[in-house]
């Protein structure tokens, strides 16, 4: 196939050559969608699901016997009957477990947005950011984002506008100014996320220069009719092109989406993050599972007897067998195997599958031993966990940085007359704080002897505390107090000399 730039795909008349060459634009293979699902999902692993490979257990019912015909005078002999009874399958959900803590370490504390605006105009627009945020719940669909991007390989975020419901009357009541452009906007922004789980194949399209410079999505569509078709659709910086590939290949409506830049964020991952203790689970699963089996034979055990059974002495609660003959004797079969094997076995694959992805095992026996420990010494516990945030660091952090460039830009687009020269000239730089159990009286006393010993500025130990969503706030009642106080002070020294 001959390269051909975007704009020549685009150009093309035949709508299914068009797709494949827009597919071509992905430089890795699409991830497993059932794969990824049945390693995510305990329903769905091997020694639920695989019964050639963990068959159920064969129980002999009734012998083999003959039996003599006498009308043919032949002997025929009836084969054994068995039953089949299930043994124990035991799944774990621990590629849940290490993602879901992965996720909390990673943007359980919301990533920082450090921005010193240059005027009211900016402020405006700093503020506009975090209400975008709020009413789109923007520190929940963060943990979705990387809960997908660990587990499915990849995942996107599309914005789009829709029509305001008062959310810029609000935020203007909010900030407490007035509305001074010409125009009242009508739009605000909304996104969603596209993912494997959620059904979706994606295909970010890259030039040569490895910048993505549109992006498909090819995913089911179901109709009133419960009836479903297959649609494809192409996001490119300016345009959002449709495709009905259910009946041929039908073009359906193409939209300007009225963005400076391309309103898709995306995030991939060459493999799951729990591949590389997949055995560990796997081998744990059948090791419990076993273990159960094996309670369960042993849990209520036979009487031995040896000698001749002569009758029965006692009552019913004293009841006692009379046996006679040399070495008359009755025990019980019991299980003299001691499973410390078994336990130590458990627990070292727990523990390898937890340290090899540099994940904390949050659980009340591994924290009860540590008492009231200091900040510092919960560092060093979450130490392996925030050496994974910095590597997460690498894709999530661009991630959000894209994010936060993108909603700068778009505001200034749905809203020029109060945000165009704004969004030209702000500076917001978003960064992942790993998270961490603090005390906070620990937290403040550190922001402070840093600011008065002149390590930290008065605003970065603002941050530090975890105040950082009123920076702007905080360093002004700081100076207000600040110049009261002074006030206060200069009165006095001046009473005094008078």
């Amino acid at each position: 196939m001959p390269l051909l730039s975007l704009e020549e795909i685009l150009a093309l008349s035949d709508i299914g050559q068009k797709i494949n060459y827009l597919k071509k634009g992905r430089k890795t293979e699409l991830p497993d969608r059932c794969k990824l699902w049945d390693d995510w999902n305990p329903e769905r692993h091997e020694i639920m699901v695989d019964k050639e490979k963990y068959p159920d257990r064969k129980v002999l019912e009734k012998d083999a016997e003959k039996v003599f015909d006498e009308k043919t005078g032949k002997t025929y002999e009836i084969e054994a009957q068995y039953k089949t009874e299930p043994v124990n399958r035991i799944s774990i959900p621990l590629e849940q477990d290490i993602v879901n803590i992965q996720t909390a370490f990673t943007v359980g504390t919301e990533p920082s947005m450090d921005c010193t605006p240059t005027d009211d105009d900016e402020k405006k627009l700093l503020d506009a950011v975090k209400a975008v945020f709020k009413s789109n719940k923007i520190k929940y669909q963060n943990k979705k984002i990387v809960r997908a991007w660990l587990s499915e390989q990849e995942v996107a975020e599309y914005w789009y506008v829709t029509d305001d419901d008062s959310f810029w009357a609000k935020f203007w009541k909010k900030v407490k100014t007035t509305f001074g452009g010409k125009v009242k906007p009508t739009k605000k922004l909304k996104s969603v996320l596209w993912s494997p789980f959620r059904g979706d194949k994606l295909f970010p399209f890259f030039n040569d220069e490895g910048k993505m410079i549109a992006f498909s999505r090819e995913y089911k569509k179901k109709l009133m009719d419960d009836s479903e078709i297959t649609c494809f659709m192409t996001i490119t910086d300016k345009m959002v092109y449709q495709w009905d590939l259910s009946k041929g290949y039908e073009e359906r409506t193409v939209f300007a989406h009225g963005f400076p830049k391309l309103p898709v964020d995306y995030a991939y991952r060459p493999e799951a993050y729990c591949k590389k203790i997949k055995t560990f689970r796997v081998r744990l699963e059948k090791l419990l599972s076993n273990y159960a089996d094996c309670i369960d034979y042993h849990f209520f055990p036979l009487l031995k007897l040896i000698g001749d059974v002569e009758g029965f002495m006692g009552k019913t609660k004293d009841r006692m067998v009379k046996l006679t003959g040399e070495g008359a004797d009755a025990q019980y079969l019991t299980w003299s195997q001691v499973p410390d094997t078994i336990k130590f076995e458990a627990e070292t694959l727990t523990n390898m599958a937890y340290d090899m992805s540099n994940t904390p095992r949050i659980s009340f026996e591994t924290l009860k031993g540590v008492g009231k420990a200091s900040g510092t010494a919960f560092r060093f516990m979450f130490m392996g966990a925030h050496m994974a945030v910095e590597n997460h660091a690498e894709v999530i952090g661009e991630f959000m940085q894209r994010r936060v460039n993108f909603i700068v830009s778009a505001l200034g687009a749905i809203n020029p007359s109060e945000f165009s020269r704004a969004s030209k000239t702000i500076d917001i730089e978003t960064d992942l704080v790993p998270y961490m159990i603090d005390s906070v009286d620990d937290k403040v006393s550190t922001a402070v002897s840093a600011v008065r010993g002149g390590i930290w500025s008065t605003r970065e130990g603002i941050m530090f505390a975890g105040n950082a969503d009123r920076i702007e706030e905080e360093l002004a009642e700081i100076k207000e107090e600040q110049e009261a106080k002074n006030k206060q002070i200069g009165n006095k020294e001046q009473k005094n000399a008078s």
